[in-house]
């Protein structure tokens, strides 16, 4: 169960309550430490909730013991959070926090921050009366988040997209290569073989032709146009009749096309 903390913002905390047994025993105050998760809202600065933190959530727990699961308490449905606490860090944000947003200026990320709005996700997913609470322009700054999260993650496909191709141009690199030196080292043993009598006695039957009776005729890379119509199946059959192997793990179609011109040279 992942918690969404795109319209959540939770933090723990030690609150101090008072042990009511211990203290009549006692005969004085006892109090003991309860760590509590407190819960605001991006854009509403009106409504906060605080819950122990080992009490189950009731959505995550009903939708866990649904699927056949168990009791899912605050502190197990933000776990980052919590763990952070335990260990006396800062408790993470989970998104990009509004001070790498390039379109905010500082005044505006401070009004934003003041609303419990934290991070750029969270701005992009505001809608209906915790949108309007932003006020006039509202509605563009939630735009101008989804287009600076829309490009990210465009830029991180080009960005994996690049490093899977330069995986592949390696894998058939190293394949040409051992390929290269597999046939170079037939080639020495036949020559090895025919110029060494002893190991080889003369033979009353004519060499073999393996030319004999089959006219080669010379290979015709396919089109850019027809590598493009080729579907993944096709791409790898033949990447693996180019190199001798088929591409290894599960690379994406656009990588197949591109390693399929590079062995076709379009």
């Amino acid at each position: 169960m992942n918690a969404n903390t795109n319209t959540i913002n939770a933090v723990f905390r030690n609150h101090v309550v008072p042990d009511e047994q211990s203290s009549k025993r006692a005969g004085r105050p006892i109090f003991v430490d309860m760590e509590v998760c407190d819960l605001t809202f991006p854009a509403n600065t009106k409504t906060k909730a605080t819950f122990p933190a080992h009490e189950p959530e009731p959505n995550a727990t009903r939708e866990s013991v649904a699927a056949g699961g168990g009791v899912v308490t605050y502190a197990m449905l933000y776990n980052q959070q919590y763990l952070a606490f335990k260990d006396g860090n800062t408790q993470p944000l989970s998104g990009t926090p509004l001070s790498e947003a390039p379109f905010l200026m500082e005044g505006k990320r401070r009004e934003l921050i003041a609303l419990n709005v934290k991070t750029v996700e969270q701005l992009a997913s505001l809608d209906g009366t915790p949108l309007k609470q932003l006020g006039m322009g509202g509605r563009e700054l939630k735009n101008q988040a989804q287009a600076y999260l829309d490009n990210a993650a465009g830029s991180a496909d080009v960005t994996n997209l690049a490093a899977e191709v330069a995986a592949l141009r390696q894998q058939l690199a190293e394949e040409r290569s051992l390929r290269q030196e597999y046939m170079t080292n037939a080639a020495d043993e036949r020559a090895k073989s025919t110029l060494d009598p002893d190991e080889n006695p003369p033979s009353d039957e004519a060499p073999a032709n393996p030319d004999d009776g089959h006219d080669l005729e010379p290979v015709i890379p396919p089109t850019e146009a027809e590598i493009d119509a080729m579907d993944d199946a096709a791409l790898k059959e033949y990447i693996a009749k180019e190199t001798g192997s088929r591409p290894k793990g599960n690379p994406s179609h656009t990588t197949l096309l591109a390693a399929a011109k590079e062995l076709a040279l379009v």
